[in-house]
């Protein structure tokens, strides 16, 4: 159509103001047709897109320096019921994380998009099928803007690479669309009680910083997730996000309420980290603890050395990674599990502590069932042989009974728990093993009623000494 035109009339496009109803914001663009020689028809068929797109856009120029200059960016837009502005925000989360437990807060990378009517923007489309204008982010400075921010956020910057991240259109009716690429870093309280098994829920929390809710609304649009970013994380998995709206009172004026936007993103901690570097080396550890029930109650340097060894990694492993976490004054589910690992790993050392005392009382219990046997025993066996044994065996007897004083004496002499890891000065076995042994021979040969057995165990020159 258009070259045709072109080639019948020709044609000059010219743009001209015109208001409509007093409105001087408004435009339109005319086309005033002009009969041309046929010698510049070929010329303008040449130029005729060059010519189409300056003159767009110089009456796109023009259309805003007019309204912008009859509009004031230090005033909110008022609409015609003098209701609140009504602020449309819409999240499009790109990433999530990192998420640190130790500062509670958590960081996302999102797309974050405002809409809004501003009515003193409204403009006539220079063409029908383009009824919208994108403009340059450096233009956001000249009209009003939504005072937005993050009330639980600690830090946020918006991506300048290579140029500030924004898109800002306005649309005829005088909608304005603005869409910033925001990493978001914000607080995140949480409850570490059942760590790490629990499940956290990690707010964003959207308001205006100096407008109350009879002058600007805020209302949600969308909050989606990318589906390129998954919902599982490096240790945690997305379960759900929700959002409310909702008016709360400001701090500095009691009558006064403020409009919020809320979003809960659900986040479930994951075990696999966990069961690999805690759970799994605990678990081993106290396994590796009652190896020592089996080994031989002599052995003393191989169960200290194994006990000592096992609370020393088990400290290493279970107290490591509680430096990733806040000093919280409650346990979490992690110190319940280490602490249990410590009460096995002290069990099995006192277990070796209770059976050598055990052994201790009851080798003395020996020694002094053995020594009542003896006085009874030799008793009345002197009065049954006192023709025959007082003769040559008197010396001998005696001098058993010097043996015995001075086993008893040096027994009491030397502390317990010397005898339980001591050897005697020939190098055999240990005191109370012979103790034990000499009792439990004694105590056979009496009920066996052998005096001759008795004197050939207890006498003979030998005694105490020949047994050791």
């Amino acid at each position: 159509m258009y070259k045709k035109t072109l080639f019948g009339i020709g044609r000059a496009v010219l743009c001209r103001y015109r208001s409509i109803s007093g409105n001087p914001s408004e435009f339109y663009i005319t086309a005033l047709r002009k009969p041309v020689r046929a010698e510049r028809a070929t010329l303008l068929l040449n130029s005729r897109s060059t010519t189409y797109n300056q003159t767009l856009i110089r009456c796109t120029t023009k259309i805003l320096d007019t309204i912008l200059l009859n509009q004031d960016k230090h005033f909110r837009p008022v609409n015609p019921d003098n209701s609140p502005l009504q602020v449309e925000v819409d999240i499009s989360v790109r990433s999530m994380g990192p998420i640190s437990e130790q500062n509670m807060e958590f960081s996302l990378d999102c797309y974050f998009r405002q809409k809004w009517l501003d009515r003193r923007l409204a403009f006539t489309p220079v063409s029908p099928s383009k009824p919208e204008i994108p403009l340059a982010s450096k233009m956001l400075k000249d009209i009003w803007v939504p005072d937005t921010y993050v009330r639980n956020g600690r830090k946020s910057y918006l991506h300048t690479l290579t140029v500030p991240n924004i898109l800002f259109r306005v649309r005829s009716d005088g909608q304005v669309h603005v869409s910033q690429r925001l990493t978001i870093r914000s607080r995140c309280q949480m409850f570490l009680k059942k760590f790490p098994m629990d499940t956290q829920a990690c707010p964003i929390e959207i308001g205006s910083l100096g407008y109350f809710s009879n002058d600007v609304i805020y209302r949600w649009k969308d909050v989606e997730l990318d589906s390129k970013m998954g919902n599982v994380l490096s240790q945690y998995q997305v379960l759900s996000l929700s959002k409310s709206e909702r008016n709360i009172s400001d701090f500095r004026y009691k009558d006064k309420n403020i409009s919020v936007l809320n979003v809960y993103f659900k986040l479930q901690r994951q075990q696999g980290y966990y069961i690999l570097q805690i759970y799994t080396p605990c678990t081993l550890v106290v396994v590796m603890s009652w190896v020592s029930f089996w080994i031989n109650k002599e052995a003393s340097p191989a169960r200290v050395s194994l006990g000592i060894m096992t609370v020393l990694s088990m400290s290493t492993i279970g107290f490591g990674l509680r430096t990733d976490l806040p000093k919280v004054s409650h346990s979490t589910a992690l110190d319940v599990y280490i602490l249990s690992c410590f009460v096995f790993l002290f069990a099995a050392m006192v277990e070796y502590a209770v059976i050598n005392y055990a052994q201790i009382v009851y080798i003395r219990k020996q020694i002094q069932d053995l020594k009542g046997l003896e006085q009874n025993s030799a008793m009345g066996q002197m009065r049954m042989f006192t023709a025959g044994l007082m003769g040559a065996r008197r010396d001998t007897i005696q001098v058993d009974e010097l043996a015995v004083e001075k086993e008893e004496a040096r027994l009491k002499a030397v502390p317990w728990w010397k005898k339980l890891f001591n050897r005697d000065e020939q190098g055999g076995t240990s005191v109370f093993y012979r103790m034990a042994v000499k009792a439990a021979i004694a105590k056979k040969t009496l009920r066996n009623g052998d005096p001759a057995g008795i004197r050939e165990t207890m006498g003979c020159g030998c005694g105490w000494s020949a047994i050791r």
